[in-house]
């Protein structure tokens, strides 16, 4: 069930472009963004969850009475446009910003979100209630909270030039970081190491939506980072455990349910049924690369015999930051990889 352009009219919202499903947003009202603030799409996919787009990136944004939580926040340098959309489609402040792994084009701008958004405080409600005196609150503390894996943090702490109001200060190594806000749950799933050793997906149990972060990109190959332990087995996995685990396919038709929204890295809101396309594609372009290695072919030979050929058309690019051949190249080396891995293993 993926949604495109064709099937919802678009409207303009404060300078954003905006596309309801299934009930309307109400009009606001703001002064238009300034010629160099990036476009932001608004996608309303539920009563209380909406998809932004940014360069192409998706957001996503539950709101309610108790405040807002934000799935990824796209690049810093459209944060201030997501924060100007955030606050016209929320009035409460946020809460809770999530980062779905440590890539900075998806979490750069999670410090700037944070800042403008106010802890619960739960912590501090006693010494609150007794002065009511902000002030004394650790100013780190007084912010949205921004969660990720401990490897997230491990990762931005490394990565040159990150501030410390991006890095995560709720941090996980159980398969699950759960909490609750606006009368639901909020479920931050550990993946097994796929696009990167850091990813998670994000449950809204109540709204029955998901988000996938770059395990899934509905509109290319996905990008297999192998220098921070990715790779297409752990692909395969964690793309199977959210449909195993976390998607409800649509029931039959005289129900009228809609079945589980996912909301993929990059692309259209999708369904279990993208997923498993996605899922297949993985599948067939691993054991197509996995028999070639078995043949003894060597790289370039791989990317000859064109393992990708069926999904170009769906998922392929020659030009760009990833390409066809970048992905070929990372399932080749994540393949050997796990040859040698296997094989020093029975020598040990």
């Amino acid at each position: 069930m993926r949604v495109n352009d064709n099937q919802r009219p678009w409207l303009t919202l404060a300078g954003v472009t905006v596309l309801a499903m299934g009930c309307a947003v109400p009009a606001l009202a703001a002064e238009p963004p300034a010629e160099s603030s990036p476009d932001v799409g608004v996608l309303q996919v539920r009563p209380d969850v909406y998809m932004l787009t940014v360069d192409g990136l998706n957001i996503a944004v539950e709101t309610g009475p108790e405040g807002a939580v934000v799935v990824d926040s796209g690049p810093a340098s459209a944060a201030a446009a997501v924060l100007a959309t955030i606050q016209e489609l929320s009035k409460e402040p946020i809460r809770y910003v999530i980062q779905t792994n440590a890539d900075l084009e998806l979490v750069g701008g999670s410090g700037a979100l944070s800042d403008a958004g106010k802890t619960l405080l739960v912590g501090w409600a006693p010494l609150l209630q007794h002065n009511n005196n902000i002030d004394e609150v650790p100013l780190d503390q007084r912010r949205a909270a921004i969660v990720g894996r401990q490897n997230v943090l491990t990762e931005l702490s490394a990565t040159q030039g990150v501030v410390s109001e991006l890095l995560p200060s709720e941090t996980f190594t159980r398969p699950q970081y759960n909490f609750r806000l606006n009368g639901q749950a909020v479920e931050v799933v550990r993946m097994p190491p796929a696009h990167s050793d850091g990813d998670s997906v994000v449950m809204f149990r109540r709204s029955d939506v998901v988000v996938t972060g770059a395990i899934f990109d509905d509109t290319h190959f996905p990008v297999i980072d192998l220098q921070h332990g990715g790779s297409i087995q752990g692909e395969i996995d964690a793309v199977n455990q959210v449909m195993n685990n976390l998607v409800v396919y649509t029931e039959p038709v005289v129900s009228n349910s809609a079945g589980t929204l996912v909301i993929p890295m990059r692309g259209v809101v999708c369904d279990q049924a993208d997923l498993l396309t996605f899922r297949d594609m993985l599948d067939a372009v691993e054991k197509r690369v996995q028999y070639l290695i078995g043949q003894g072919r060597s790289l370039a030979q791989v990317e000859a015999a064109n393992p990708t050929a069926g999904y170009n058309t769906r998922y392929g690019s020659d030009s760009g930051s990833w390409t066809t051949r970048d992905f070929v190249d990372a399932v080749y080396r994540s393949l050997q990889a796990e040859r040698q891995a296997r094989r020093y293993g029975r020598k040990g």
